[in-house]
This record gives C-alpha cells, structure tokens and sequence, in this order.
C-alpha cells in the first residue's frame, strides 16, 4: 500500500518543509476567539498556534492547504534543545488535534462543533519530521483567520517569551485594551476568559461537589488571584504590556462580614508613550508605511499611537489620498498641521470603533452557569 512501511502499521509521513516560512512578528486574532472562553492549554501548543497565525497575511482570501515552520521557531527563547523538544511538540499537536470550537446562538436552538485543526488530509497530515512541524487548520474555520475584520493585534517577540498560558492570555487580552490602557472586567468575566469558570465533565455538563453545588475552579479569590495573575504580573512586566491590578469591591453588603470582590482593574503600566517601537521599525514593510507617513510631516507620537489601529495598508491609502491632493488644484499647504490632523481624527474613529467592538464581543461570549460552553 502506498504510503505504508510494510515493517509495521504506522504511516510513513511526508513533512519534510516544502517552503521557507515567512513570519510576520505580528498577530491578528479575531475577537471572537480573543475574548472567547478558552480552555487552558500547554504553552508550546499556544506558540504553534502563534506561528500558524503569524503566516497569515492581510492580501491572502483562503488558507493555505497547510502551514509549516522549524520547531527552532517555536523553542527560541525556552531554553530546550531541539532533540528535548520533540517530546512536548508532539504533546501540543495532541493537544490542538483535540480542540474544538463550539457555537451557539443566543436563542440556544442552534448549537455545532467544529474542530480546529484538520486532520482529514492523508497525504499531508498534522505532525513534525525533520525539525519540521505541519499544521492544517480546519478550512471551516477560515472566517476567523482569513481577512479578519476585527481584531486584536499584538506582537510576537515578548508573547513567545511567555511561560504561562494565563500570560499568554493576559497579553492577548490587554492587547486590546492599548488605547485605554485600562481592563475592568467583572469576576465572572473574568473566570470565563481565564478557564476558571464552572468546571464540566467529558459530556459538557457542569460538575458538582458533594454538598450539591456547582464545582468552580479557584472558588477562592485569593486563589483565583495567586494561580492566575501573579505569574502573568512577573512575566509581562518587562513587555509593554506590563500591568497592575486592583480588587473591586462591592458597594454595599447586606450581612456582616468581608466585602465580596466583584471584579478587577487592570491598567497597563506602559501606555503608549509617544516611541515608535523598535520592532515596528525592524519590519520593512511597516517601516516603509512610517517613512511615508514622516514624508508628510506626521510625527512619531502620532505614529505610534494611533498606527497599530488604523493599519499600513489604511494608513498608505491615507497617503495616496494626500498624493492625489497635492498634485489637483488643492495643494496641502502646511503638511504638517493637515497630515496629523486627518490621521489623529482617523486613529481617534478607529479606536472608538474598536471599543464597542471589544464590548460587543465581550458581551456576546460571557453566559451563566447552566448554558453550555460556546467558544
């Protein structure tokens, strides 16, 4: 049988790297799958993601029939070798074989399942040779990755350096808040985002302790605060992305006793500071779109606060637009004064866009104990 070592059952699998990977350093993640309730997952399975999502670029229509990368990509900064990391990569493939994205509408009538990753294709399956990891995602899915209109952006160079997956979620999370600097989620929010919800069995339904009630991870806050945040607060603080919180408390209470923790405040430490990041300008395509911008007489504060929200490809249209203009009968007199001024209004219109966005998405993925678990 073609395929087949004849010596034994196991297929002799083709996943030798059949082009040179080109990564973009940056992520765009739908907010549905940012703000959806993710279950907990190792970090090398997080990092394949991110070097799935990472080849994805803003002109493709369709996914790739597969996506390759070294394994050397994925174990850069956790100090493992490369023959130590064949055991924990091929943990993490199990892993993403396993997770599935469930759906439901908000009527509870329709509710489905669908897989993340494919692992139909027999001549190009799922796994690594050679130092070579393959990944197919599941083309049903390609409305959350492929010319994704709303998004959180963030970059990859701190994120991989994360150890934790509630690091990892904290940076995707607060990535969408760089505009406000500031996420007040309630405690149910977040225990939803952070895996820490109601606990539920291998049919989906909610566990019990003995006493009859609903089973919740961390039902402690000061365990909930101590397993999920301390670790995050440490990792992330030399990212730009370092954070604080703060407990909040409920106003009143009506029996005696401790006040309940109702929510948390997180804020960036680091809001924008008016730098272009370095990485920004070690990327030539985004260095370009800044030459550009600075040709104009935009200037680098305004660049680095409102860029990563309008895009490079909006921010070239926003040039062309200024071409256009200088070369009719009206010309732009004062560059700088008209340049800043249309992009800090366009910037300003995204991020508030942006905000409702987040909200929405926000307000769409959190439901009570007794509803089933969309993703």
């Amino acid at each position: 049988m073609t395929g087949h070592d004849k010596r034994n059952t196991q297929l002799v699998i083709p996943l030798e790297l059949t082009y040179e990977p080109q990564h973009n350093e940056i992520i765009k993640q739908h907010w549905n799958v940012t703000f959806a309730r993710q279950g907990k997952m190792s970090v090398a399975a997080k990092r394949i993601m991110a070097r799935v999502m990472d080849q994805i670029r803003d002109d493709e229509y369709a996914l790739r029939p597969y996506y390759q990368f070294r394994i050397g990509d994925i174990i850069a900064d956790a100090d493992i070798t490369q023959d130590a990391a064949y055991k924990p990569i091929k943990a993490a493939l199990r892993e993403l074989t396993d997770v599935k994205w469930e759906f439901e509408s908000l009527d509870g009538k329709e509710w489905y399942v669908r897989h993340l990753l494919d692992t139909t294709n027999y001549e190009m399956p799922v796994g690594y040779k050679n130092g070579i990891i393959t990944v197919l995602l599941n083309p049903a899915l390609q409305p959350y990755f492929i010319k994704v209109a709303h998004y959180t952006k963030y970059q990859l160079s701190n994120y991989m350096s994360l150890r934790s997956w509630y690091s990892m979620r904290f940076f995707e999370i607060l990535s969408a808040f760089r505009d406000t600097g500031v996420w007040s989620p309630t405690i149910e929010q977040y225990r939803q985002l952070m895996d820490c919800w109601y606990e539920k069995d291998k049919r989906g339904n909610t566990k019990k302790n003995k006493n009859g009630t609903l089973k919740l991870k961390y039902p402690q806050t000061a365990d909930l605060i101590k397993y999920t945040m301390s670790e995050a607060i440490q990792e992330l603080a030399n990212t730009n992305l370092a954070f604080t919180y703060e407990a909040i408390y409920e106003s009143e209470r009506s029996t005696k006793g401790r006040k309940k923790v109702t929510g948390f405040k997180f804020t960036i430490q680091r809001k924008l500071d008016g730098k272009i990041p370095d990485f920004w300008l070690n990327n030539a395509i985004v260095l370009r779109v800044i030459n550009n911008l600075r040709s104009w007489k935009v200037t680098d504060k305004n660049i680095a606060t409102y860029l990563e929200d309008i895009g490079t490809e909006a921010a070239n249209k926003l040039v062309y637009e200024w071409q256009i203009k200088s070369n009719s009968n009206e010309v732009i007199q004062d560059r700088l004064k008209y340049c800043n001024a249309v992009f800090v209004k366009v910037g300003k219109a995204v991020q508030e866009r942006l905000k409702k966005e987040v909200q929405s998405a926000l307000e769409r993925n959190y439901d009570t104990p007794n509803q089933q678990n969309p993703v």
